[in-house]
């Protein structure tokens, strides 16, 4: 399930198998002559983590050069903007699958978050 929501998330095929990877594996290796590629052994907690709560994010509309009506309608088409993670969904969705909310985990999460946000927006 992770890796079809990272899929869905549009990780491309390379880092997808990277993921997979380092799912699978429960020690990272520590072959000091081992090149890097792809995801470091110890951001798989942070990665799963971030993956368990992806659709939780808050999206606001924006207009795009228009006006929104005092009853909700819209004069100009709007575009969608992604402000950042619902923390209390984030909140729930860890403790639903079992996280502990570390300071670690909390940093990586947010440096994720802030990642994905840019990502989702740029075109904006």
């Amino acid at each position: 399930m992770l890796i079809e929501d990272a899929r869905r998330a549009g990780m491309d095929a390379q880092s997808l198998d990277h993921l997979r990877q380092a799912l699978a594996t429960e020690e990272p290796e520590t072959d000091a002559d081992q090149e890097f590629d792809g995801l470091w052994p110890e951001n798989v907690p942070i990665v799963r983590a971030f993956l368990a709560v992806a659709s939780q994010w808050r999206i606001v509309p924006r207009s795009a050069g228009g006006m929104i009506t005092p009853m909700g309608g819209t004069i100009a088409p709007t575009v969608p903007v992604v402000i950042g993670l619902d923390y209390a969904g984030v909140r729930a969705g860890l403790d639903a699958e079992g996280f502990a909310i570390t300071p670690e985990l909390w940093r990586g999460l947010r440096t994720m978050e802030a990642a994905a946000c840019a990502a989702f927006n740029e075109d904006r």
